[in-house]
């Protein structure tokens, strides 16, 4: 799943920020630019310690406003589970 970079679409009701990893720094940013972003979930996992939790790890894309990415990282976030229906 891939989805526009904001909050509330990845991490809005996170408990805590995991971590992240993988950070790269491909190239450079400038005054004035525009960035875009979008992140794809790479993994979706109940918590071992807290079933009522999920953790949830996304990979993120930066872009200029050329199409040129910028930078990329994954980061793991702690997030509440939705109720069953």
């Amino acid at each position: 799943v891939v989805v526009g970079l904001s909050v509330n679409d990845v991490s809005a009701k996170a408990i805590a920020n995991l971590g992240w990893k993988e950070i790269n720094l491909i190239a450079p940013v400038f005054p004035g630019d525009t960035l875009y972003a979008e992140s794809e979930v790479l993994d979706v996992r109940v918590s071992k310690s807290d079933p009522s939790r999920g953790i949830v790890t996304v990979k993120t894309k930066g872009v200029n406003q050329n199409g040129v990415e910028v930078l990329n990282f994954i980061r793991s976030a702690l997030i509440p589970k939705r109720p069953a229906a």
